[in-house]
């Protein structure tokens, strides 16, 4: 089901042209990957969001079409890098492109896409566009290595949690919704409006993610129940779950966080305690917190069809199953 009722499917038509037409390279490698990845696309949901930020800002600029295909390469490369660091094996129900080759040509791949990511922004002409999307690469960056340091740490404070979600999710998406107004010379209190709109859009999505990695089902999305805690990753309702525990239980949990070869037995303890001290209740409230947030920010808005669709994308992301 199309979330923005065909409002956008036009532009989103020639996004996907667009970005067949980049993939291509002079190595054929690289052909074989990119149409490999092609069936592995998810929801469009940053192009669909850089479109319709330009469509709510009041006006429209073909550039458009090139800054959401940049900023999909973008995503794409960050999740071809997380596959070969996580070494997951599935990525939306299919052999991720590290399992179908290997790390090192994923890692190549990754960068490849990046790269070419940002000579379609320069070639945009437009510095605010390009100094938005590379200060968000490099949050996103810190996110990554960030995300890895709290695990390792053991780190289960809320203020290490958001810091890392801000900057791993929330800052390609914030970007995201800047890039619009900013193509269409909107007013900078309607590119802030949006920039912070996809801020707290990021950090519920990313919420909900986690949220997933307890209640969703495994053949949905494609991994197991409780694979991030497999991969040391600390999230919310974790967090949460930990908060309003026993100490006794508390302390039981937080020994099996610090073993680095957790297997299936102790994803399995810390899945059903953080279910029991209701861990996901809690996180699924914030994420309905970020996302009334972001609908604030749409206020600044006159009303269209677009900022509906932004609204209707807001409770897409925290309402979705996969």
């Amino acid at each position: 089901m199309d979330p923005f009722n065909g409002l956008i499917e036009k532009e989103l038509g020639l996004f996907e042209e667009r970005l067949d037409a980049v993939l291509q390279a002079d190595v054929e490698l690289v052909h074989q990957i990119a149409r490999y990845m092609s069936t592995l696309k998810g929801k469009r949901l940053r192009p669909a969001l850089a479109i319709l930020g330009a469509r709510a800002a009041g006006s429209w600029d073909e550039r458009m079409i090139d800054a959401a295909v940049a900023v999909e390469m973008l995503h794409a490369a960050t999740m071809v890098h997380d596959d070969v660091v996580d070494s997951a094996t599935m990525r939306r129900g299919k052999p991720s492109v590290n399992s179908v080759w290997s790390g090192q040509v994923a890692v190549l791949v990754g960068d490849f896409l990046l790269a070419r990511a940002l000579c379609i922004l320069v070639d945009l002409g437009n510095l605010q566009a390009l100094q938005v999307v590379s200060r968000a690469t490099e949050r996103l960056s810190i996110g990554e290595i960030y995300e890895i340091q709290i695990g390792q740490q053991c780190d289960t404070s809320e203020t290490a949690y958001f810091g890392m979600v801000a900057d791993k999710t929330a800052s390609l998406i914030s970007a995201t919704t800047r890039l619009g107004p900013i193509l269409v010379g909107a007013e900078q209190p309607i590119i802030d409006g949006l920039g912070e709109y996809g801020e707290h859009l990021g950090r519920a999505f990313q919420i909900a993610d986690d949220v997933l990695d307890f209640t969703g089902d495994a053949d949905t999305m494609g991994k197991p129940v409780g694979h991030d805690l497999t991969e040391g990753k600390i999230t919310l309702p974790l967090i949460r779950a930990l908060q309003t525990a026993p100490r006794e239980d508390r302390l039981v949990v937080e020994e099996l966080l610090r073993q680095t070869d957790k297997g299936e037995t102790e994803r399995e303890q810390i899945v059903d305690f953080v279910r029991r001290y209701d861990g996901v209740a809690a996180a699924s409230n914030t994420a309905r917190e970020c996302a009334a947030r972001a609908q604030q920010c749409l206020e600044i808005l006159p009303s269209s069809p677009a900022r509906t669709a932004l609204e209707q994308a807001v409770k897409m992301v925290v309402e979705r199953q996969n």
